[in-house]
């Protein structure tokens, strides 16, 4: 599944996403990393222009919601809200989590989330969504 990773505005701790783009293309992934500092409207474009079938962001700093809620817009105005979107970072269990999948977040991986959990969430888009991957 092609995969478009990235980070939204100024945090700069990029390791995790880094390390989950190269796990994913070793597990069969393409993965498309566009690196830090974008703004939620390029991370959305750039999902657009390569075809990606879902978008993951990352955040290991405050601010998240406000990242995560002008992702949603971004994704809504560009009419590309068949694209699942997936959060990560360093995200509590909680208020938090119903707070994103309310925004329309499909999947929410955290501080002891793994591989698998991610490899599993993009395993059942395959085989819910066939049509559109």
């Amino acid at each position: 599944m092609k995969c478009l990773l990235g980070m939204t505005g100024l945090d700069v701790h990029s390791k995790g996403i880094r390390n989950l783009a190269r796990l994913l293309r070793e597990a069969g992934h393409e993965v498309v990393y566009v690196g830090e500092h974008n703004s939620p409207r390029s991370i959305v474009r750039a999902a657009l222009e390569e075809d990606a079938k879902v978008i993951g962001v990352s955040f290991s700093s405050a601010g998240y919601l406000e990242h995560v809620r002008a992702l949603m817009q971004a994704i809504h105005d560009e009419h590309a809200t068949d694209i699942p979107v997936m959060v990560g970072g360093l995200i509590p269990d909680g208020d938090d989590v119903d707070k994103l999948r309310t925004l329309g977040v499909s999947a929410v991986f955290g501080p002891r989330s793994n591989l698998e959990d991610v490899t599993a969430f993009l395993d059942s888009l395959t085989t819910t969504r066939p049509e559109s991957l």
